[in-house]
């Protein structure tokens, strides 16, 4: 046994959930998690948390009762949050719709787009049916 892996800081931290409204909140604690492990800033975690919960209610949205699986990860770069959220549909493709003003849905992923600086994305999964949609946050 190699001693030095108990020490390797993390570069992802995964989640696999039941997508009910109920589950939400885990994200935030999985944001939480990363932040505090890689000593990212509070700007990191407010945006990393509301950009992964806005991603993951979509996806409990239009897939209750489903696995959904959720992940933050710092390998890119040590200060950006990549984030993101599998879902088992690979047709139901997300768009990025302008807001209306008396909308009562579709804000979240424009919220997001713009948290992200617009680098928010999709794409099939190559490893398992389904669709990954992906942020990131930082500098």
């Amino acid at each position: 046994m190699d001693i030095t892996r108990l020490y390797e800081i993390p570069r992802r931290f995964d989640l696999k959930i039941s997508a009910y409204a109920e589950n939400v909140y885990l994200v935030r604690n999985l944001v939480d998690q990363a932040v505090d492990t890689w000593g990212l800033s509070e700007d990191a975690r407010f945006a990393g948390q509301l950009v992964l919960t806005e991603l993951t209610t979509n996806a409990v949205r239009l897939y209750e009762g489903r696995e959904i699986h959720v992940w933050v990860s710092n390998a890119a770069r040590p200060d950006l949050l990549e984030l993101a959220v599998w879902d088992p549909d690979p047709d139901n493709l997300p768009r990025v719709l302008p807001p209306t003003e008396y909308g009562e849905s579709g804000r979240g992923l424009a919220l997001a787009w713009e948290l992200s600086g617009q680098r928010l994305g999709w794409y099939r999964s190559a490893t398992a049916r389904g669709k990954v949609v992906w942020a990131r946050v930082g500098p």
